[in-house]
């Protein structure tokens, strides 16, 4: 009768290791297999839907859409096409020109019963219609709110020298604004502009001028020394 072996227990153990091994083995390839057969179908499902239209309810046209009474889908793409499909017309409002006739004198004329001199005038920058000039002013064609600017350059050794720009209409006549600048006795030094401005609302029909409360008086003729204008705001 012979003597058992000692390995028996570690063959047997190192068996059922092995057989196990194998088993994990099998069933990782089973799992691979398995991914593998739905990873295909998938990439099938996806070529047929990318023939189909790219969704899986496929592409409805809009109609058919406004006849089942849904509401068609506002798109980026739809909403910068108008945004710039209405930016003409903003750039249209914004190229509108303004009404501007800004004046240069060419004369002087003195009234020695009222003691004023009035200035003479040439549109030297004339644009739009809402201004008509004429010799001694402004004629207001269109109601609206208007910028009014005017100097003149006084050459006079009397002690004080102004200009007045009023307003004749229907509501009479009305002071717009007024300047007045002291004026040195040297006659070689005896320069000095007068400028105002301001914003005004004027009426179709009103007649705008400038005048100098002295008869007589002495001012340079240059256009960039004596203006008279108007911007329609």
């Amino acid at each position: 009768m012979g003597v058992p072996s000692r390995r028996d227990p570690a063959l047997s153990v190192a068996l059922w290791l092995s057989w196990g091994a194998a088993l994990g083995v099998a069933a990782c390839v089973l799992a691979l297999l398995a991914q593998s057969g739905e990873l295909q179908a998938l990439r099938a499902e996806v070529a047929k839907l990318k023939e189909a239209g790219g969704s899986p309810m496929g592409k409805r046209p809009l109609h058919q859409s406004q006849s089942l009474g849904e509401s068609p889908v506002w798109r980026p793409q739809t909403l910068s096409r108008q945004r710039r499909g209405a930016a003409p017309t903003h750039r249209n409002q914004q190229k509108k020109k303004r009404s501007v006739l800004h004046l240069a004198p060419t004369n002087k004329t003195s009234r020695k019963h009222s003691d004023v001199t009035e200035v003479m005038w040439v549109p030297a920058l004339r644009q739009g219609r809402a201004l008509e000039p004429h010799v001694h002013g402004v004629q207001v064609r269109e109601t609206g709110v208007y910028l009014l600017y005017s100097q003149v350059l006084f050459h006079d050794v009397t002690f004080t020298m102004g200009q007045v720009v009023s307003r004749e209409g229907q509501g009479g006549e009305q002071i717009l604004s007024r300047c007045v600048r002291s004026m040195p006795p040297d006659p070689n030094l005896a320069y000095n502009s007068c400028y105002s401005a301001g914003v005004f609302r004027l009426h179709r029909g009103d007649t705008v001028s400038l005048v100098i409360p002295r008869a007589g008086a002495s001012f340079d003729l240059s256009p960039h020394g004596t203006f008279l204008g108007l911007v329609r705001l």
